[in-house]
C-alpha cells in the first residue's frame, strides 16, 4: 500500500492507494501532480522513517510520500 500525506493549513490529509489497483494509483498520481503544480514539494519517506529524499515525479512503489507546501519567507 502507498500513502500520500499532504501537509495542509487545516491539518494533514492522507490518501492511500494500492499499487496493484490502476484506478487508485492514477488518482494518487493526479493528486501528486496537481500539488506539484501548486508549488508543493514531494518527499519519499525512508522505510525506517528516517529522512527521505525529494522527488519530482510520482512513484507508485514509494510506500510513503509527504507533500509539503512551498515555504514563504520574508
Amino acid at each position: 500500500m502507498g500513502e500520500l500525506r499532504i501537509m495542509a493549513s487545516k491539518g494533514d490529509i492522507k490518501t492511500i492507494w494500492d499499487p496493484k489497483n490502476e484506478d487508485e494509483t492514477e488518482a494518487a498520481e493526479a493528486q501528486f501532480d496537481d500539488l506539484v503544480e501548486k508549488g508543493f514539494q514531494g518527499y519519499r519517506v525512508g522505510k525506517t522513517g528516517k529522512k527521505g529524499r525529494q522527488i519530482d515525479s510520482f512513484d507508485p512503489k514509494a510506500g510513503k510520500i509527504i507533500m509539503v507546501p512551498e515555504m514563504v519567507g520574508g
